[in-house]
Formats: structure tokens, C-alpha cells, sequence
């Protein structure tokens, strides 16, 4: 009886151990169940509320009229980020905000205010105020000095006149292109560049519109010898041109006679004469050794006494002298009568090339031998005769030149029984 009893108080035990390990595993997955809920909903409410800040943050960008990026870091803070402020904490949205405000206004407090740009001078004031006056105190030539004032008016004339700070690389190169003469052209374009270099120099300007312009390239003529033939017929109608003054024709025989340069002829004055001695002194025009003597030739002197007596031997402008020149002969330049000079003295005078070079102001030799002497084009049939000596050339061309010298003297002696020689 009494083991009967253990037996099923064995029993009731086992079955109260049984069902209490139920009930206590039935609440704990009841208690898991529950707890994932709870965090489902903290999550999503950790979510939203990130969310809610995010867009809190992104409108606040919108007002302070900033961009950049918005993010929550670990620690809670919230983090601003663009290039112009680098990274700015808060821990709230209204505390980001104060801190970027304080930023902006430091910003516009330290920006510098753009400088009242300076109004240019003209050109036309800056070059009469100071680009003339500087180059005048560099002791330049008075010839030079004469084409820089003789250019600046081209430039008035043709209307390219503005502030120099208004001129731009576009119409500087459409102006000078537009130019028939192109040496005229260039010539503009080195004296525009000089220019606008010293307006930088003087703080006026910052760039130099002129450094990017294709250089204009002058159509240059190696030049020729007239013809004996040619030689000629130009003072036979000079001689008979009657439109002609007697000074202007004295120009073009003084030229021929000498080998002087257009410039050299026209800037020539009394006191660079020296009759006396037979000396005349060229006032160069081109290089440093332009500036020289020459001896004064006969046939030169009369040319020069049979001119003007006031001062200056001629009185002819550029324009005057191309238009006679060429209305008298076709196919050659003024420059040519200096060709001439050189291409005689040298081959039917026999004269030392140097000494050539000396009369005629080059700096070297080379200079007279390769550009200013054309034996063949005085008389080409000659030239081109296989059946005589160059001796018997010689004499030929010397006969030949004789004649162009007695032409010349021939027109001096009818002068001087109108117009006596002092």
C-alpha cells in the first residue's frame, strides 16, 4: 500500500515538473514574441525620426541658400558637409543651423569688393600726353619722330580712335588686314604693340591685345636696276613734264646720282651740305650706320643748288613723289633708283664694294653685293653676248651711262640760263 503511494507521488511530481517547464516555455516565447515587436517599433520609430531630421536639415539648406550634404554620425550629432565650410556638428537641426549662419555671415563680412575698374584714356590722349613725349626724350631721329606723328594720323583719319582699354585683338587684326599697303600695315602693328607694352608699363593696361595678332607679312620686292634704256626714257619725260616743279625734278636726279633713300633725300638740309669741300652728310633714316658721308658728286651739287635755297633742299611729299614716279615709267619703284646707284657704281664704274656700301649706309658689304647689284638687268642683251670680253662690256656700259650723265647735264645747263646757280 505505502509503495503504492510513492509510486504515484512519483507520478504527480513528474507531471507538476512537466507542466510548470511548459507554462515557463510558453512565457518565454510569449516573452521573445513581445520584445521583437517592441524593437520593430523602436526601429521604426529610430527611422522615422532620422527621416524627420534629414528633411528638417534639407530644408534649412534650402533657406540659407547653401548645398551640401546632411547625415547622423554614431555619437547622435548631426553633420553638415560642403567644399566651402568643411564639416559642421550639431546636436540638434536648430543648432546646425546657428552654427552656419555664424559661418555665412563671416563669409560675406571677409569678401573682398571688386575694384571700380579705371576708365582708360583714349588713344589719341595717351599717345599726345605721353607715348610722344617719351619717345622725343629718347633723342629718336627727327625723321622718326616724324613717321610716328605721321602714322598716329593715319590712325585718327581712318576713325581707330577709342579707350585703350576697349580695343581688342579681333578689331586691331581686322583693321590692319583691311589695309591695302602692307607695309603701311605693318608698320602699325609695331607702333600698336609699342603703344599698348608702355600703357602696361604705366599701369594702364594688363594685357596687350596686340601679343596674339598674326604678324602681318609685307610683300616685299627685291628691287632691280632700270635699264639703261629705262633710264632714259624716265628723265626724258621728266625733263619734259612741265607739271613737274624744278625742285621736284632735282629730288628724283639727287636720289638717282646719290642712291640716298626716299627719306634720307627729303630730310636733307643746307647745313648737312659742304660745298666747300665736296662732302655731304645723309641723315640715315634706317639703321645706325645710315647716318653717314658721302662724297658730293658734280652732277648731285647742281641738283642741290638748282632746289630750294631756304633751309631744306626739297619740299615734296611721299604722295607727290609716287604719283610723278609712277606716271613717268611703269614696272619699276622709287627704291629702284637707288638699285641703280649701287648695280653702276659697282659694276661699270668698278668702284670697291666697300666703299659702295659705305656711300650707300648698309652695315655690311654683303649687303650691297647680294640685294643692291643686278649687272644683268643695265642691258641684258649685253649681258647675255658670249662673243665679247668683259672689259669690252665695261666700255659699252660706260658709253651708255655717259649718256644718261650728259642727258642730265644737258637738262641742268637749260635750267641755269633761267634760274642762276648761287
Amino acid at each position: 500500500m505505502d509503495e503504492l503511494q510513492d509510486y504515484f507521488k512519483n507520478i504527480l511530481a513528474h507531471l507538476d515538473d512537466m507542466a510548470k517547464r511548459t507554462i515557463f516555455m510558453m512565457g518565454f516565447k510569449y516573452g521573445q514574441e513581445k520584445s521583437r515587436e517592441q524593437r520593430a517599433a523602436d526601429d521604426g520609430n529610430e527611422i522615422q525620426l532620422l527621416q524627420d531630421t534629414k528633411a528638417e536639415a534639407e530644408k534649412m539648406i534650402i533657406e540659407l541658400h547653401i548645398s551640401g550634404n546632411v547625415r547622423e554620425r554614431k555619437n547622435g550629432l548631426i553633420e553638415f558637409r560642403n567644399p566651402q565650410f568643411g564639416s559642421v556638428y550639431g546636436r540638434s537641426v536648430e543648432e546646425l543651423r546657428q552654427k552656419l549662419e555664424q559661418k555665412i555671415r563671416y563669409e560675406k563680412a571677409h569678401i573682398k569688393k571688386p575694384q571700380k575698374k579705371k576708365k582708360s584714356p583714349l588713344l589719341s590722349e595717351y599717345f599726345e600726353r605721353v607715348y610722344l613725349p617719351y619717345k622725343e626724350a629718347q633723342s629718336r631721329a627727327e625723321s622718326t619722330i616724324k613717321g610716328i606723328k605721321y602714322n598716329y594720323k593715319f590712325l585718327m583719319e581712318s576713325g581707330f580712335d577709342k579707350p585703350l582699354s576697349d580695343y581688342t585683338a579681333k578689331e586691331i587684326e581686322e583693321f590692319l588686314f583691311s589695309l591695302k599697303q602692307t607695309r603701311k600695315a605693318q608698320i602699325l602693328q609695331g607702333m600698336l604693340n609699342n603703344i599698348f607694352n608702355k600703357a602696361i608699363t604705366d599701369g594702364i593696361l594688363q594685357t596687350n591685345p596686340c601679343l596674339t595678332i598674326e604678324k602681318v607679312e609685307h610683300d616685299t620686292d627685291d628691287g632691280k636696276a632700270l635699264s639703261f634704256e629705262d633710264q632714259e626714257l624716265f628723265f626724258t619725260r621728266l625733263f619734259s613734264d612741265t607739271s613737274v616743279k624744278l625742285d621736284e625734278k632735282c629730288y628724283f636726279l639727287f636720289v638717282y646720282l646719290t642712291g640716298t633713300r626716299r627719306d634720307e633725300a627729303r630730310n636733307l638740309r643746307d647745313s648737312d651740305i659742304e660745298y666747300k669741300n665736296s662732302v655731304i652728310h645723309i641723315p640715315g633714316t634706317k639703321t645706325d650706320g645710315s647716318d653717314r658721308y658721302m662724297p658730293l658728286f658734280p652732277l648731285a651739287e647742281k641738283a642741290l643748288r638748282l632746289a630750294n635755297t631756304d633751309g631744306k633742299p626739297f619740299h615734296i611729299y611721299c604722295e607727290r613723289i609716287y604719283k610723278i614716279f609712277n606716271r613717268l615709267i611703269k614696272g619699276y619703284r622709287l627704291h629702284d633708283l637707288r638699285h641703280s646707284f649701287g648695280t653702276i657704281q659697282i659694276c661699270v664704274e668698278k668702284i670697291d664694294p666697300k666703299t659702295v656700301s659705305l656711300w650707300m649706309g648698309h652695315t655690311n658689304t654683303q649687303t650691297t653685293l647680294n640685294t643692291y647689284t643686278h649687272p644683268e638687268q643695265l642691258d641684258r642683251a649685253l649681258f647675255l653676248r658670249g662673243d665679247l670680253q668683259n672689259s669690252e662690256k665695261t666700255a659699252i656700259l660706260r658709253q651708255k651711262y655717259r649718256k644718261i650723265l650728259d642727258l642730265i647735264s644737258a637738262f641742268f645747263d637749260r635750267c641755269t640760263q633761267t634760274v642762276p646757280i648761287l
